[in-house]
């Protein structure tokens, strides 16, 4: 970690895409106001950079790993400079596909319950939701919160996503243990999306593999699956009133976080693979 430095970059999805200094083009960070000797979470003094959405900006700041510590905007470039740096940085190629981040349930209507440890599916999701998005690398990505589950399809649809992730957690007697990912059953992406899911799950929680499950538009979940326009996959890693699984996962959260950015920048990798040949 070294002293304070000059950084120049594009601010993508809330986040500082760097361009400059070389040895850290491409990196996506997130901006603190705080110092790095402090105790403090980063997250309590995050700076919204939200305003300069799309455009290149000069920070100065220290840099650590995902954040940079003691930062502050020093200017957005000029229109000349903009043109000039978006040329050179952002190739087509370098642009991630955007990944739909869907907040399962929502306050009112929490899902699923661990009644010993009082959460439910909505609060679990909702706290992991930015966590896997700082931790994304090269995937654009959206979080989206559900207004009426009737809607929900369109709200997505709005976006224009290249994929869908749903965030769940299952639940049944308080004793089933497992991974599990479900998509539409005549989805032949939505298939391969949900075993490159699967694999990052089971990988990290080391739970037992129930598999991706097909659904059919009349089924729990389906109809989600069924009218999004792109590819949509349900995750349900463990199941959340199994009291020592949450345990085991609510002591890693940072763990499960990295499982889900990893699953999904490999999935934009692979179905930018496909656009790419699909245009051959």
């Amino acid at each position: 970690m070294n002293g304070f430095e000059q950084f120049f970059g594009m601010v993508r999805n809330k986040k500082f895409c760097i361009f400059a200094p070389p040895h850290r083009e491409g990196n996506l960070v997130r901006l603190t106001g705080i110092d790095v000797q402090e105790s403090r979470p980063p997250e309590s003094a995050e700076i919204d950079i939200s305003e300069y959405e799309g455009k290149i900006i000069e920070v100065n700041g220290i840099d650590n790993g995902d954040w940079l510590y003691s930062a502050r905007v020093v200017e957005e470039a000029g229109p000349v400079l903009s043109d000039f740096l978006k040329k050179v940085f952002c190739k087509d190629d370098e642009i991630g596909e955007l990944c739909a981040l869907v907040i399962g349930h929502k306050k009112d209507s929490p899902g699923a319950m661990n009644k010993k440890h009082n959460i439910g599916e909505f609060e679990f999701n909702e706290r992991l939701a930015p966590m896997i998005e700082s931790r994304v690398k090269n995937t654009r990505v959206q979080r989206v919160y559900r207004r009426a589950y009737a809607q929900l399809p369109a709200d997505i649809n709005a976006l224009n996503p290249a994929f869908v992730v749903s965030l769940h957690c299952n639940a049944n007697d308080g004793t089933a243990s497992g991974s599990e990912v479900l998509y539409y059953h005549k989805s032949l992406k939505g298939m391969e999306i949900a075993a490159i899911m699967l694999g990052y799950l089971v990988s990290h929680l080391k739970f037992p593999n129930r598999g991706i499950k097909p659904k059919t538009s009349e089924e729990k979940g389906g109809y989600l699956l069924r009218y999004t326009s792109a590819p949509c996959i349900i995750a349900e890693p463990f199941f959340i009133d199994n009291d020592s699984d949450l345990v085991h996962v609510m002591a890693d959260m940072e763990g499960l976080a990295s499982a889900y950015a990893l699953a999904i920048d490999e999935i934009s990798k692979v179905l930018k693979a496909r656009k790419f040949l699909a245009g051959l």
